[in-house]
C-alpha cells in the first residue's frame, strides 16, 4: 500500500515535505494549520455538543504594500473562527498564505479564494475554543 494511500496521515510514501495536505488538497505551511484544516466545524451555536467553530478565509487586519501597491489580503487557507454569537476563549497563532488585491478594489471576498496564489505568508489568529452568548444559546 506504500504510496497508494492518502488522508490525514499523508500518502505513506516516505516523502515528508508534502505531508501537510488539507482535505481540499492544498499544501499548508505548518502542522498547526494542517491539523486545523481537518477539524469538523459546528453547524450552529445552538448545539452545545458542537465546538462552535467554522473554517473560513479571513482578511488580514492591516493593509500591505504588495508589488508596490497598497493591498488588502485574504487567506487562501481556511482559519478556525468562532460562529457568529460566539467568542474565542482560547486562540493560537497559525501561519497561513494570503492572496492580495489592490486596496481600492470593491471586493470584500474573493471568489474561489482557496484556488488563489499565495502572495505572502503571515501569522493569523485561529480560535481553538469558543463560548456562546446567552442570546445565541437561547435561539
Amino acid at each position: 500500500m506504500k504510496g497508494q494511500t492518502c488522508g490525514l496521515c499523508g500518502r505513506a510514501d516516505g516523502e515528508v515535505r508534502q505531508e501537510y495536505r488539507t482535505p481540499s488538497g492544498r499544501l499548508t505551511k505548518n502542522a498547526v494549520s494542517y491539523a486545523h484544516s481537518w477539524v469538523l466545524p459546528a453547524e450552529s451555536c445552538r448545539d452545545t455538543t458542537e465546538c462552535r467553530m467554522k473554517l473560513e478565509s479571513i482578511q488580514m487586519e492591516k493593509q500591505m504594500n504588495v508589488h508596490g501597491q497598497e493591498s488588502r489580503c485574504f487567506s487562501v487557507e481556511p482559519v478556525l473562527r468562532c460562529l457568529p454569537g460566539c467568542f474565542p476563549v482560547k486562540t493560537t497563532a497559525v501561519t497561513v498564505g494570503f492572496h492580495c488585491v489592490p486596496a481600492d478594489s470593491r471586493q470584500d471576498r474573493l471568489p474561489n479564494i482557496y484556488d488563489s496564489s499565495v502572495d505572502l505568508w503571515e501569522t493569523a489568529e485561529a480560535h481553538l475554543a469558543c463560548s456562546c452568548t446567552a442570546q445565541c444559546a437561547s435561539l
